[in-house]
């Protein structure tokens, strides 16, 4: 698939096709001396193929920063420095403008949103499929009904993607030609979940549940089912569920772009059917927990090892990847390999660590100024814990066998938090093996459990035993006790949330959850004063000593509960923006 993607890349240039957006831009321009067409793709079974593989390349997005100008103009950080989740090391990280409130409708695209222009050229890639593919004489019906389900499933994943940063967002459901309005409206939030739906139910229809293991990275069945069932979740959620928003429009009358109007329960029990269809489904497509490497290893298994039995789905753009280059580079602490020359990295504030209970399940303590007994209390934490950062004194790998990240060590610069976070980098990547290749997952099967677990609770009233199984299936894979039985609907939610802070740390959610449960203002959250550790060793005791202090004050904005859109377009009469921007 890789070379197929090089080949698109370098080879097939496009000349004819005008952009289905203005605010796309031009979608691929002839290069000189090339004659592929559109009408040449679409003759060939080989060239179909190696369209698609760039349409993919298109239309899914990574969990890893990247550097991407050829697809996003620049490159792009984890969205976990723009939330609780971490601190980044790097002064220029382009989500810095979300901790200081400094977010625009001009900067946006210069911030999180890099892949806006990029979502409509794969729409249009996917609706060109989708018309052109059934004439090509070679392919076989089973294989075009597949392609047209991939379709359906990449159009249905980019119009999510806006949805859970816009709303309501335009509809383009067709191969624009040039004597069509390139100027859409957008479509209210229930049209958008609607279309997105229907798109997924097509894809669940038409793909396989399995591919043989040279095509991984491509919609399975699995994929498009989970994909339903979070689109559901999200519109069951506070920000969209409700008979009022966050912020009116400017018009009330276009309060529909950004909500449904009205509060139903309903929603949620549609939202908590479809993630238990994923649980249903994981067998059939291979899909399991991974249960088998030990408390203290199958999460960090999970998160380090490509292919894996728990990925759902996962970004395969790019093959093995050497220790130098990105996304390693912005990802290693500093102190660790490049990053030494870089001062990249990210830390993980006490905000969050606050987070972890201790392994008997109850609330870890911590000294508002500092204390001395902070190995004792790294080592109670949910094992989930060390699995996600390296703290001072820990062993990285076998290059780095003890972190110096206390006060005066080799790997203290810039570690704000007081903790690298090592989530995602993978033990096994040293000097000597230096390419290894990224674990980039988009949907994966513990996430499904926490979907439903949180949907039922808010459709029941309160959490059925289903529930509670769902969440103890979770925290028991990773040594942690079944949560109590008796909890109110509040108490479980309050719960559920914080089991998806903790097992889906630096997947791409905490950004999007704070969000659709309209916390992200709260003190501490996304807002006000981020509290850091200071480590010191402590010769006279077996354990360092710490002292707690505010690196950064953040704001939060209210209007940052959904993103702008990018004012250029705005001004142009057809989109409608966002409240506050």
């Amino acid at each position: 698939m890789k070379n197929l993607i090089i080949v698109l890349i370098c080879v097939i240039v496009i000349t004819h096709f005008t952009s289905c957006e203005k605010m796309m831009g031009t979608y691929l321009d002839k290069a000189p001396g090339v004659d592929v067409t559109e009408d040449t793709i679409f003759t060939s079974g080989v060239q179909v193929e190696t369209f698609v593989a760039g349409t993919y390349r298109y239309g899914i997005h990574s969990i890893f920063p990247k550097t991407d100008g050829t697809y996003t103009g620049g490159g792009y950080d984890p969205t976990a420095s723009a939330t609780d989740e971490c601190e980044a090391a790097a002064a220029f990280a382009t989500n810095a403008p979300w901790n200081t409130g400094s977010v625009t409708a001009d900067n946006i695209t210069g911030t999180e949103e890099k892949r806006l222009s990029i979502r409509f050229k794969a729409i249009r890639r996917c609706n060109v499929l989708i018309k052109r593919i059934d004439a090509v004489p070679e392919l076989l019906p089973a294989y075009v009904a597949q392609v047209k389900g991939e379709a359906k499933f990449i159009i249905a994943l980019n119009y999510f993607e806006m949805l859970k940063r816009y709303g309501g967002a335009p509809i383009i459901s067709k191969k624009f030609e040039l004597t069509d309005d390139f100027y859409v409206p957008r479509n209210t939030l229930k049209e958008t979940v609607d279309y997105i739906i229907s798109n997924c139910n097509e894809a669940i229809s038409s793909l396989p549940d399995v591919y043989s293991s040279n095509m991984r990275g491509r919609a399975t069945k699995g994929a498009a089912l989970m994909l339903k069932a979070k689109t559901l979740l999200y519109a069951a959620s506070p920000i969209f569920n409700t008979a009022t928003p966050f912020l009116d429009m400017d018009d009330p009358a276009n309060n529909k772009l950004i909500c449904y109007g009205n509060y139903d329960a309903t929603r949620w029990q549609l939202a908590a059917d479809a993630a238990k269809a994923v649980l249903d489904w994981a067998p059939t497509g291979g899909i399991s927990l991974i249960t088998d490497k030990g408390t203290d290893k199958n999460y960090r298994f999970m998160s380090e090892t490509p292919d894996n039995p728990e990925v759902i789905l996962a970004n395969k753009s790019t093959g093995k990847v050497a220790i130098w280059t990105a996304p390693w580079t912005y990802m290693f602490p500093k102190g660790i390999y490049s990053s030494s020359t870089w001062g990249l990295g990210n830390s993980m504030p006490l905000n969050f660590v606050k987070r972890y209970e201790k392994q008997d399940g109850t609330p870890q303590t911590w000294d508002p100024v500092g204390g001395t007994n902070l190995t004792t209390k790294y080592n109670e934490l949910d094992r989930r814990f060390k699995q996600s950062v390296t703290v001072s004194g820990d062993k990285w790998n076998v290059d780095y066998p003890i972190m110096n990240s206390y006060e005066g060590g080799a790997q203290t610069a810039l570690c704000y938090g007081g903790q690298w976070i090592t989530k995602l980098l993978q033990q096994s990547q040293t000097n000597a093996n230096y390419n290894v290749m990224p674990n980039d997952m988009i949907f994966r099967l513990g996430e499904a459990y926490l979907d439903y677990a949180e949907a039922l609770n808010e459709a029941q009233g309160g959490p059925l035993t289903a529930a509670y199984d769902a969440v103890n299936t979770i925290r028991v894979r990773s040594g942690q006790p079944i949560l109590p039985t008796g909890l109110t609907q509040a108490q479980f939610r309050d719960r559920v949330r914080n089991e998806r802070a903790i097992e889906l740390f630096f997947e791409d959610h905490r950004l999007w959850d704070t969000r659709r449960w309209l916390i992200a203002d709260q003190d501490g959250i996304m807002n006000g004063n981020f509290y850091g550790l200071k480590v010191y060793l402590n010769p006279s005791l077996p354990n360092l000593r710490y002292s707690v202090y505010v690196f950064e004050v953040r704001t939060f904005p209210r209007k940052m509960y959904l993103h702008p859109w990018l004012r250029n377009e705005v001004l142009k009469g057809y989109l409608v923006q966002n409240p506050g921007w």
